[in-house]
């Protein structure tokens, strides 16, 4: 019975996935647009990146996202987190597949060991158990890029902060806006400033201004503190805006954001300690009184 209703809901699947094969839907021209001005933007602003462009996992890679933005399907969110983790789509669609095989695979391969072993197993173990595995390997990737790149904007976040007082206090020096604003990238180092230093020259270079490139960098990677920024210097340069008091403002309310984080990240240990402790306490007192209830019992 089971095994017919893994059978019929494979063939299901297979029979949805030629009808989208034979029959893809039309994408929405806002969809189309979107991912046209997307990839321009992205290939004059990161030549290069595409690593692995002429073998067989990037040709399959570029493929598949080419696939999913076909059916209107564009990983908007994940962009987000592979841009800041400096990965590429076509990569990490690559990698989820290969982690999904993996776990598809393995029951089977764990059965026929035990079956050489001697020890049989009932076929619905391999078939239920690898698309379990192959469903939770598959969203593993996932996982370590959510992570990585949380950490990632809470460190652009602290350095993002230094740089707005960097910039304020070339402001207060005497400079402008267009030179204030690459001195202070310059000043700090790591892996933000790089960022923020490699975006303000490339916007240099291509013939932008500054703040687009940094309001586009907030876009691309999800940190609205950066299109925050790109507004206001906009606005700048367009109406003369004061800006030192704003960008003090903007990196003393971070410091504050950050430090409420940090304060609540505090507060949740804490609480994960207690409730430890209160797991401990009654475990104890369950050791200590099973010999008496069992005693008891057994009178």
């Amino acid at each position: 019975m089971t095994l017919g209703l893994l059978l019929g809901v494979a063939l299901g699947a297979s029979v949805c996935l030629l009808v989208f094969a034979l029959v893809p839907p039309r994408p929405a021209l806002v969809t189309v647009v979107a991912r046209w001005e997307r990839q321009r933007a992205h290939h004059a602003q990161v030549p290069g990146q595409n690593v692995d462009a002429g073998t067989w996992p990037g040709r399959l890679g570029r493929w598949m996202v080419a696939q999913f933005a076909h059916h209107g399907i564009t990983f908007a969110r994940l962009r987000t987190d592979l841009e800041l983790t400096e990965q590429t789509l076509e990569g990490h669609l690559m990698r989820k597949t290969a982690y999904g095989l993996l776990g598809l695979l393995l029951p089977t391969i764990l059965s026929l060991v035990l079956l050489s072993a001697g020890v049989s197993l009932p076929l619905t173990v391999p078939a239920v158990g690898g698309l379990a595995l192959g469903v939770l390997f598959f969203w593993v990737p996932d996982l370590s890029v959510v992570r990585a790149a949380q950490q990632r904007r809470h460190e652009l976040r602290r350095a993002l902060s230094c740089y707005l007082d960097l910039v304020a206090m070339s402001l207060a020096g005497g400079r402008g806006i267009p030179e204030a604003l690459p001195m202070a990238a310059r000043i700090g180092t790591g892996w933000a400033f790089d960022l923020l230093r490699s975006t303000i020259d490339r916007a240099r270079l291509v013939g932008d201004t500054p703040w687009a490139a940094l309001a586009d960098l907030g876009e691309r990677t999800g940190m609205q503190e950066l299109q925050d920024l790109g507004g206001a210097l906009t606005l700048v340069a367009d109406d003369g805006a004061k800006v030192r008091q704003s960008l003090t403002a903007r990196a003393t309310s971070q410091r504050r954001r950050q430090l409420a984080e940090a304060e609540g990240a505090a507060a949740k240990a804490d609480q994960s300690m207690e409730m430890a402790q209160v797991v401990l306490f009654v475990g104890f007192v369950l050791f200590l009184g099973f010999p008496a209830v069992v005693a008891v019992m057994g009178v």
